[in-house]
């Protein structure tokens, strides 16, 4: 007898699910999509992605400026924006159709130094050390190749005979002249002004009207170093030694 009030109770709850189940079938759809706005994929209709080296990206960007000048005059600073100009750039440094060898956004993040735009559209530091690398091996090479220079054979002072052989004639170069006396910092920066790249790199310097105290000869030779990083990255170490030969080599010893 103590079970018939349990029995009552869940013969009407069966009896009030019973009437609700119909009611909340007329709110659901079969054409209803229950996945989020959010997670939806893009529609073929919708625009192309905006390049991250023409824009800052939205998620980056603060609701309010945090830094601040002492002089309102050297937060003025403008940069190309135009491919065209970049494309002619590359086209002085690495002979007719260069702009080609490397694809849009690897053009221009060659030439972007960390100091623009807070480094939120990416810079050039990581391309600059593997093309700084590739610079001093083919420069190496270049210098063991020559014939033996003058004063590079010095005298033991205990008459002692090294090994010799004349494909290790000229390793002894290298006592006589370095990468640096052939691709040296002042040496880059001419050719980064010969070929126009102080009007297409992208980077704020800290004083506006005084580039030379701002740092503008590290900021080229950098971007020089990028090119050639670049390239390495993108078509491998036989293309970059041509480029470094033909290209680079060449015009500083010219």
């Amino acid at each position: 007898m103590a079970l018939q009030p349990c029995c009552g109770s869940l013969a009407r709850t069966r009896l009030a699910v019973r009437t609700v189940v119909p009611c909340l079938r007329t709110y659901s759809s079969p054409s209803a999509s229950s996945t989020p706005n959010s997670f939806k994929a893009d529609s073929p209709k919708s625009s192309p992605p905006v390049p991250r080296w023409s824009q800052t990206p939205p998620q980056m960007k603060a609701d309010f400026q945090l830094d601040f000048a002492k002089n309102p005059q050297n937060k003025v600073w403008s940069v190309n924006n135009d491919p065209r100009k970049l494309d002619e750039m590359y086209d002085r440094l690495l002979g007719p159709n260069g702009n080609k060898l490397l694809p849009e956004e690897l053009k221009w993040l060659a030439v972007t130094h960390k100091s623009f735009d807070q480094g939120r559209r990416g810079f050039n530091d990581r391309l600059a050390l593997l093309g700084r690398m590739a610079l001093i091996m083919e420069t190496t090479k270049h210098i063991v190749t020559k014939e033996p220079m003058e004063g590079s054979r010095t005298t033991d002072e205990f008459d002692r005979q090294p090994f010799e052989h004349p494909q290790l004639a000229s390793i002894d170069n290298l006592s006589v002249e370095g990468p640096r006396d052939i691709v040296g910092k002042d040496k880059l920066y001419e050719l980064a002004i010969d070929v126009g790249l102080i009007d297409v790199v992208r980077w704020k310097p800290r004083l506006v009207q005084k580039l030379k105290a701002s740092g503008v000869e590290v900021v080229l030779n950098s971007s020089i170093l990028a090119i050639i990083g670049a390239i390495t990255l993108q078509h491998g170490a036989s293309v970059a030694s041509q480029v470094i030969r033909e290209r680079i080599l060449a015009k500083v010893q010219a």
